[in-house]
């Protein structure tokens, strides 16, 4: 019961995937990862996220070129600042605040 309650929440969750060249130095995304790190805490208990390689075949399937944010699988922002306009709204459309 507990396992299936806990299955439920997760597919409630928004996923939010962050793109990054992680073969490369970190300095080169930290200021990146720090930003968007900045708007999705505000937003962690109705998210999912996960750290993929931009130099992947993910993220050539989604033309990713530079740091990206990938929100459920579709909808693609570069900025913070895109991010921060964009996530509540999605998360309003599903029901989750």
């Amino acid at each position: 019961m507990f396992q299936q309650e806990s299955e439920l929440k997760k597919e409630n969750k928004v996923k939010v995937d962050i793109y990054v060249p992680l073969n490369v130095c970190a300095c080169q995304w930290e200021n990146f990862m720090n930003l968007v790190f900045q708007v999705i805490t505000h937003y962690n208990k109705y998210i999912l996220y996960n750290t993929k390689n931009l130099d992947s075949e993910e993220a050539r399937r989604l033309n990713l070129h530079g740091n990206s944010v990938v929100i459920d699988g579709t909808e693609i922002v570069k900025t913070s600042f895109a991010l921060k306009k964009k996530l509540p709204e999605i998360l309003k459309a599903k029901g989750l605040i």
